[in-house]
């Protein structure tokens, strides 16, 4: 394999794990946002039968769930971030210019370059 195939496949290989990473983080982003839907249900629930929406706590715990779902979206723009920047690498390494991943992806070619260019998030950079 030549040089620039070697690092087209391991590009390819890291974007396929990279996809399944943001696919498990939606997941999980998913499942918190059921959980906060869950909690607003509730204390709808509470407030249209007069209740007290303090009792909110001691039908669900709001702190976890406002922490999960925090927790989730963070993780979820981590990895969607992550894996933009591999495919944006990968792009240009099949020989796309900067200028055409930008227009794309309707971002500009100044950011596709940022992008390309970003050191990965582990490296002592």
């Amino acid at each position: 394999m030549t040089p620039m195939s070697t690092e087209v496949s391991e590009l390819r290989r890291r974007y396929v794990d990279a996809l399944s990473t943001v696919e498990q983080a939606s997941e999980r982003t998913v499942i918190a946002l059921d959980e906060i839907r869950r909690g607003w249900n509730v204390a709808r629930e509470l407030i249209a039968t007069g209740r007290p929406l303090v009792e909110l706590e001691q039908v669900l715990d709001p702190s976890p769930l406002r922490a999960r779902l925090g927790e989730a979206l963070a993780t979820l723009e981590r990895t969607r971030h992550d894996s933009q920047r591999l495919l944006f690498q990968l792009l240009h390494a099949e020989g796309q210019t900067l200028a055409e991943i930008g227009r794309t992806y309707g971002i500009s070619r100044q950011l596709v370059s940022r992008l390309v260019n970003e050191p990965e998030p582990n490296s002592a950079g």
